[in-house]
């Protein structure tokens, strides 16, 4: 990017880098190709050890500081959240050199209605993965040991094991990767709205 245009571009200003971010957010959110669709979060298990694993963006509500993902509720991360709620989703826009840290703290829908209404709109191969007949990360001799239930009449076999998670964000970590001068900012989320500060990159 040349000196000129990053003089324009919104990483510049605290409110304007935060609403850019969003849009990125929220643009990653519906778009199954862009960098953004893809989170890494980490949680931490009994043993206080950390895991990461990659999720797929499925919402961002800007409204209400809210990142949404879909796991199954036998997956290991439903025991860590429910131990500990706190965790951690970075992801990386190549196009845009732009990395972000998020804090939050993981939220587990207990709606049926809602859960219900988020099933009904899903792909049938995105619901395809929750009849799986065994819990993930079982292990097994063969992949061949590996079944599925049918769909059903009624397209409900694996809705039973169909959770959504809602994270909650405490603080958004942005960083811009200029070749002139990288630019870090921090924003911390008090009284129902962000407040950013500049940070050493």
């Amino acid at each position: 990017m040349s000196k000129d245009n990053l003089e324009n571009h919104p990483s510049n200003d605290l409110t304007k880098s935060l609403s850019y971010v969003f849009s990125l957010l929220e643009r990653g959110a519906k778009k199954r190709n862009d960098d953004l669709h893809l989170l890494t979060l980490s949680t931490v298990n009994a043993e206080n050890q950390p895991q990461s694993r990659n999720v797929v963006l499925r919402k961002f509500d800007v409204n209400n500081s809210i990142i949404r993902f879909h796991t199954d509720i036998r997956s290991s991360k439903i025991q860590e959240i429910t131990n500990n709620s706190s965790v951690s989703l970075i992801g990386y826009d190549k196009k845009n050199k732009l990395q972000i840290r998020i804090s939050a703290n993981a939220i587990i829908e207990d709606n049926k209605k809602s859960l219900s209404e988020i099933w009904s709109n899903m792909y049938p191969m995105s619901r395809e993965c929750y009849r799986v007949t065994e819990e993930p990360g079982k292990i097994i001799s063969s992949i061949s040991d590996v079944s599925f239930q049918n769909e059903g009449e009624d397209k409900l076999n694996g809705f039973e094991n169909f959770v959504v998670i809602n994270c909650k964000i405490n603080i958004i970590e942005t960083l811009f990767l200029f070749a002139s001068g990288h630019i870090r900012a921090k924003y911390n989320y008090k009284d129902n709205e962000f407040h950013g500060e500049w940070l050493v990159p």
